[in-house]
This record gives C-alpha cells, sequence and structure tokens, in this order.
C-alpha cells in the first residue's frame, strides 16, 4: 500500500473507529495479501451511519451526499479527500451486489498496528462476479485458492 493511502486510512480508521463500517475494493483486497494499485479508498456502511460518517468527515468532504440508483447500486453515496487521496463512502440501503446486512460478515485485519475492519475475500469476489469484473475475480480467486492450500 502506498505511503499516501496509508496515511489518509489511518486518518478514517481513528476518526470512526465506533461506527459500523467496512472497508471494501481495491484497498481491502490489498491488506488481505492481494498484489494491486490502489487509487482511493471505498467504505461500505449501513444507511443508518453514513450520516454520522458525513458529518465526523465533513471537513474532507468533497462532494455533497446523493442517492445512487444506477447499476442497482440504491445507496447513499459521499466523497472526500484525505491527504489527497479519494475515499467514497456507500451507506447500502438494498444495493444489487451486496445484502443490506453484509457488514455481519467484516472481519478484522490487523495492518502496521491498527485494526482495520475489511470485507472477507469470499464475499468481495461474490461482489465482483455479480459486477462482471473479470479481473478481480481472477485476483480474488488466485489468493483463496492459496491460502487453501496453505501458500501465503
Amino acid at each position: 500500500m502506498n505511503e499516501k493511502i496509508e496515511k489518509a486510512l489511518r486518518v478514517v480508521i481513528k476518526k470512526l473507529k465506533r461506527l459500523n463500517y467496512a472497508l471494501i475494493g481495491s484497498v481491502n483486497l490489498s491488506l488481505q495479501g492481494i498484489d494491486i494499485q490502489s487509487r482511493d479508498i471505498d467504505i461500505l456502511t449501513n444507511s443508518d451511519e453514513i450520516n454520522e460518517i458525513v458529518e465526523i468527515l465533513k471537513k474532507y468532504q468533497t462532494k455533497e451526499m446523493y442517492f445512487d440508483e444506477s447499476e442497482g447500486r440504491n445507496s447513499y453515496r459521499a466523497f472526500f479527500e484525505i491527504n489527497g487521496i479519494e475515499i467514497e463512502i456507500l451507506g447500502n440501503v438494498n444495493n444489487a451486489c451486496r445484502l443490506k446486512n453484509s457488514l455481519n460478515k467484516k472481519i478484522y485485519i490487523n495492518y502496521k498496528g491498527i485494526k482495520i475492519p475489511c470485507m472477507p475475500l469470499e464475499e468481495e469476489l461474490d461482489v465482483y462476479k455479480k459486477m462482471n469484473r473479470e479481473d478481480k475475480i481472477k485476483l480474488i480467486k488466485d489468493k483463496i485458492f492459496k491460502i487453501r492450500k496453505g501458500i501465503s
């Protein structure tokens, strides 16, 4: 993970530590050992918590929160920028790719002494299949195979 993303992530983790959320997307995959470059941080939360997150991160906000129904997203979306890194928060209402209770499956990854809530690889694999993201599907399948075979 590059230094700018790591610094932005540390700010987010510190500010949101008592809230229900999890990392999704490339940073999540990277934290779980997949060799992938990230340009932003994607975070999943629920429709109840997104307002509180927006309030906490208000000074970093770059775009007003809105409801996105395109491509089955059915989620609130809010955008922020910390340390030059874009952060997108999705407040899941009824997303076509993720169940509303997806956060019940989150796991915690220990990264350089910080505990980071993340969505499991199996959950991300299901989402990327629904999104037809073949590039990510292959990376995740390969990693899951290696984990099951005892190969890091």
